[in-house]
């Protein structure tokens, strides 16, 4: 009895230091439910273990202003005791962006949680601020504790600080912040602080894009009011590993589960078990070019005994806007595909078929993200194939413990027009993969190059990083690995010779296709 009331201030004294008040009845339930598993809290390490465990799943219950109840006790010894399992676990799931889970920051906490305020398509105009102020405290934290790790004796400074300095030189700063253009031909770097010009002049690029309203890391001196630039550098990406202990044990993913599926066990040993299991993605599929349902017909024909996990195709998927027929023309088109879908029973009965809207399909105007195709075109082919799913740009996948993420953008134009530095041809894939990864975000671009939903902008982030972004660009197709995340582009499959990419979950290979 002695011990037991010992471990119950124990375990007082533990949440309060994490910030939670738990009452005493609720510490003799948790021992007594530990004790029934055979879990000894006299371990310190296996203690230790317990309560950080706990601690994040009272977190990811947004307790941040309410009482801890009985149910949210139940609810965290359930996820303690069974880690790396959920009975809400699926195989595969297609989430939409609108279903993504809404996170924000605790800088107290060092924490994310999942922040219930409901988003609005016509929000408030302080929400456009809140944006930006969100996409750089989310690089900052990540910035911060990179340099950390690396034990560097790095030390950021703020635009406020230089702004205070308005008589002194100083000879070396490092500022994060944002770039931007107050008026044609100067540019300024700002952040939460304050506004300074910069003099690009001497500059050195690092490896990237630099676009307006891109964060980056600037090195120089500042003088006279203005800050000189000797290097400017993207912050530094963070492998998903680096990034997870800030979310604790959230599902930051979305999907029905109310945990991360990346680490669950039995999804684990199922996708071991089906070790050639393949997902195929296909970009800008005009179903009005000729030849595309003849280059379908092969495909489906080489596939139907071996059928993929899953064909997702994103838009454009007319080649032109076909003025005011359009809707009926692509109507006729779905359906079409759906009569060529069901001839081949092995496809239809075992593969889903994910559909992501392009720019110019009708759908919401120019912004993202985007609504999924409206149900006047998509009836018919859902009345054939009901595992058709029209998902929304961007969606996630979630198949076994992998993350992919898709986005239909044609983000490589929109970049190379609006850098400070024109990588060369070469670079150009390496740049785009270290430019999205390390802003942690889809469209790393200026308002007026995409637009974006103001209150939605969650939705295109990219923070902890995904197995696999696959791009729709209309640009070459190309692959490469940063930071452990894989970052591809199908390539326009109507334009580059019929060419898309194969994803092996098990593997976590990409391979580029052609018909």
């Amino acid at each position: 009895m002695a011990n037991e009331e010992k471990l119950k201030k124990k375990l007082q004294t533990s949440f309060k230091l994490s910030g939670f008040n738990v009452r005493r009845e609720f510490c003799h339930l948790i021992l007594e439910s530990f004790k029934e598993e055979g879990i000894d809290l006299n371990n310190n390490s296996v203690f230790d273990t317990i309560i950080s465990n706990f601690c994040s799943s009272l977190e990811n219950q947004c307790l941040l202003e309410k009482s801890i109840e009985k149910e949210n006790i139940e609810r965290a010894i359930q996820i303690c005791l069974n880690q790396g399992s959920d009975n809400t676990e699926s195989i595969i799931n297609v989430i939409n962006a609108f279903d993504f889970p809404k996170l924000s920051y605790n800088p107290e906490r060092k924490q994310y949680y999942i922040d219930n305020n409901k988003s609005l398509i016509l929000p408030e105009a302080d929400v456009k601020a809140k944006l930006f102020f969100e996409r750089y405290i989310t690089v900052l934290q990540r910035t911060k504790r990179n340099f950390q790790q690396k034990g560097e004796d790095l030390k950021l400074q703020t635009v406020d600080y230089l702004l205070t300095l308005s008589k002194v030189t100083l000879d070396r700063t490092l500022i994060l912040g944002a770039l931007c253009q107050i008026s044609e031909g100067k540019w300024f770097l700002e952040d939460i602080t304050g506004i300074v010009e910069l003099n690009l002049i001497h500059a050195k690029f690092h490896s990237g894009f630099f676009n307006e309203n891109c964060l980056v890391l600037v090195n120089g001196y500042y003088e006279d009011r203005i800050l000189h630039v000797s290097s400017m550098v993207l912050p530094p990406g963070e492998d998903y590993k680096s990034s997870r202990p800030s979310f604790g044990n959230i599902n930051y993913f979305g999907g029905s589960s109310n945990i991360p599926l990346r680490d669950s066990n039995r999804l684990k040993e199922h996708m071991f078990q089906n070790k050639a299991k393949f997902i195929l993605f296909f970009s800008d599929v005009w179903l009005d070019h000729p030849q595309v349902f003849e280059k379908f017909e092969s495909l489906f024909i080489g596939f139907q005994d071996i059928a993929p996990l899953a064909f997702v195709f994103m838009g454009n998927f007319m080649s032109n806007s076909h003025g005011s027929e359009m809707m009926d023309v692509l109507k006729k088109h779905f359906k079409r595909l759906g009569e060529l879908i069901v001839k081949f029973p092995g496809i239809s009965s075992n593969s889903q078929f994910v559909f992501v809207p392009g720019m110019t399909d009708p759908c919401t105007p120019h912004l993202v993200p985007r609504f999924g195709l409206p149900s006047y075109i998509t009836s018919d082919i859902k009345k054939l194939i009901p595992k058709a799913i029209f998902a929304t740009n961007p969606c996630r996948i979630q198949y076994c413990t992998r993350e992919i993420v898709i986005f239909r953008g044609d983000l490589m134009p929109k970049l190379l027009q609006g850098t400070l530095k024109k990588p060369s041809k070469d670079e150009i894939p390496e740049c785009i993969r270290r430019t999205v990864i390390s802003q942690g975000h889809l469209s790393p671009l200026s308002l007026n190059a995409l637009t974006v939903q103001w209150d939605f902008d969650y939705c295109l982030r990219l923070y902890p990083v995904p197995d696999l972004v696959i791009i729709g660009d209309k640009c070459e197709s190309y692959e490469g690995n940063y930071k452990e995340c894989h970052v591809a582009n199908p390539g326009p499959f109507c334009e580059s010779g019929f060419q898309f990419i194969s994803y092996s979950p098990f593997s976590n290979t990409v391979d580029d296709c052609s018909l």
